[in-house]
């Protein structure tokens, strides 16, 4: 990572130096692609230099102070550089097992942040800002959902003792959510929904700031679209938020009503419960459903571009970079309608958005919207969907209301230099 002024010698201004402060880069998802995403291209927009700042989310997180490891309590530091592959600085938590731990400050990462021009947090829940704000240098929180809201959109799990304490920490962490979202000088949001929600809480400096996608790798089939495609769906496949269990039975029935309809591929991070797999052999699909786990990137695109219709039948979304890939690639969209689906797709102009219904409500218009995808719209739809992309969420787009917002921040400020972060003894990476 470049820290100093870059250029021919000759008095090239320097970078100002941000420190990007996320959560799981290693376990893939939407915050992780986010926060790639604006590194990148912070990074090569040349005004910037990035580190990037890892917080643990794991009870098992090996950098961390665990209850139950007292040999863990000794621990000399909380910041290691050894992260899966990852590019920058792991830093654990005390006590890290008690979820609302992980978002109290730690002496270490505010030595280190305070040498920064401004810290950037990409998070899904606005608690995770609760390790930053407050330590003398502007903060920037871009943030997904709230934790109740992801947590109390999908069907609610048995009463037992693990699920009366994640009700506790969901109610400590909405304590930690509101502080955070008070204290950040300014918090940018993925949808209107969301938006609406931080100004009730007392938050006037908020805005719309959508991530972006790579218009020119995400790009459609030099084909173009085609009917015979499979269906495609792209998510952290473990995930229960992201409803796989109502696809699998929806797909079955559209299967029942025609013996012709394209196979289902699920794509994404990690592995597919066993409830899901189990019924997907209970509905005899077991032939018909492929699962691909763990793609690439280049593998992604190639997933996309061989569809003919992208499905999602998630509970909650921030926003959903896979259904924004998938526009990109071409592909017409249907989706229920979560705060996210709703901000990326033009209803009936670019893909159809189910309204949450009972379960077989819910079957019946997935399968209608597909057939009429597959039938009569898809191609027209594919194509505005491609232009809605490139138009409102590319890269260049979405990056400059980041970038507009740092200007107006920093106005008047004169970047650090890195001299000043080896004075709070960590090393520049």
């Amino acid at each position: 990572m470049v820290t100093e002024s870059q250029g021919d010698g000759k008095g090239a201004a320097p970078r100002l130096r941000i420190a990007l402060v996320t959560h799981g880069l290693s376990a893939g998802g939407g915050v992780p692609s986010l926060a790639q995403w604006l590194c990148k291209g912070l990074e090569s927009a040349a005004d910037y230099s990035v580190d990037i700042h890892d917080l643990a989310t794991s009870s098992a997180d090996a950098a961390s102070r665990r209850i139950l490891r007292p040999a863990t309590w000794f621990k000399s530091s909380l910041h290691t550089r050894d992260g899966d592959g990852l590019d920058g600085s792991h830093w654990g938590a005390n006590a890290v097992e008690v979820e609302f731990m992980r978002y109290r400050p730690r002496r270490e990462i505010t030595e280190c942040l305070r040498s920064y021009d401004l810290v950037q947090v990409v998070c899904g829940s606005p608690a995770w800002a609760g390790v930053v704000v407050g330590i003398g240098v502007p903060v920037v929180l871009q943030m997904a959902s709230l934790a109740s809201w992801e947590r109390g959109s999908h069907p609610s799990l048995p009463v037992s003792p693990l699920t009366a304490w994640r009700s506790v920490m969901t109610r400590c962490t909405g304590r930690v959510e509101r502080s955070a979202l008070r204290a950040a000088d300014v918090v940018l949001v993925e949808n209107s929904a969301i938006l609406r929600a931080v100004r009730s809480i007392g938050q006037a400096r908020v805005a719309v700031a959508h991530p972006g996608v790579d218009t020119t790798a995400f790009s459609p089939s030099p084909i173009g679209w085609h009917r015979d495609g499979y269906l495609l769906s792209v998510c952290r496949l473990g995930d229960p938020r992201k409803g796989l269990e109502r696809m699998i039975l929806a797909y079955g029935d559209l299967v029942r009503f025609r013996s012709s309809a394209p196979r289902l591929v699920l794509a994404g991070r990690g592995d597919l419960p066993r409830s899901v797999q189990r019924l997907i052999v209970e509905q005899g699909l077991n032939h018909r459903v492929l699962v691909r786990p763990n793609v690439s990137t280049e593998q992604l695109v190639d997933l996309y571009r061989g569809a003919s219709v992208f499905l999602q039948t998630s509970y909650e979304e921030g926003l959903g970079l896979s259904v924004l890939e998938a526009m990109a690639c071409g592909l017409p969209v249907v989706a229920t309608a979560t705060h996210g689906a709703e901000e990326c797709i033009d209803q009936g102009l670019t893909g159809w958005l189910v309204q949450h219904a009972s379960p077989e409500a819910l079957r019946r218009l997935l399968v209608a919207r597909v057939l009429d995808v597959l039938d009569q719209t898809g191609q027209e739809m594919g194509a505005r969907g491609r232009e809605r992309c490139v138009a409102l969420f590319s890269t260049d787009v979405a990056l400059h209301r980041f970038t507009d917002t740092y200007r107006a921040m920093l106005v008047g400020r004169s970047p650090r230099r890195a001299t000043e972060r080896a004075s709070h003894g960590i090393d520049a990476p």
